[in-house]
């Protein structure tokens, strides 16, 4: 008899504790983020990779030496340079990388002689249904923007 009455004070007891941890909590700042609505900044993401913009004149520092693509192991990134009909240097005129195939190892940045590469820091949640989607165009928000870089005239 005394150790059914032993058993409901002990069951009384531990509802008592699990409703004080549930009312601490209660009044709390919540822990969860409201995602996409809410992002948490992330320190140390290597994200997909992305051109440096150049703050004199808006456009990319690249200058289509092949250093990133004789550097990566997973061969995922592609160029194409083109003569300048002004002045006869190396213009870049397409940049693709597949990220199906990148494994993020910074080689490529590491390598940049100018320094033109870099980490997407904030494009944390890049998602694709298809293939196609994660072969990307590094050039196409200068080419958007018509940047200088991206107006030179070429010769074929």
């Amino acid at each position: 008899m005394i150790r059914y009455f032993k058993d409901i004070l002990e069951g009384a007891w531990s509802l008592v504790v699990g409703l004080g941890i549930t009312l601490r909590y209660l009044f709390k700042k919540p822990v969860t983020v409201i995602y996409p609505k809410e992002r948490i900044p992330m320190k140390r993401f290597k994200g997909p990779i992305a051109f440096v913009v150049d703050e004199k004149n808006g456009d990319h520092k690249c200058i289509a030496c092949n250093a990133c693509i004789k550097t990566c192991p997973s061969r995922c990134m592609s160029l194409v340079a083109q003569k300048s009909a002004v002045d006869g240097k190396r213009v870049l005129t397409d940049f693709h990388v597949n990220y199906m195939l990148c494994s993020l190892c910074s080689l490529c940045i590491d390598v940049c002689p100018t320094d033109a590469l870099k980490h997407d820091d904030p494009n944390y949640d890049m998602v694709s249904a298809t293939q196609a989607g994660m072969n990307m165009d590094l050039l196409k928000p200068f080419i958007d923007r018509k940047t200088p870089l991206t107006q030179i005239p070429t010769v074929s």
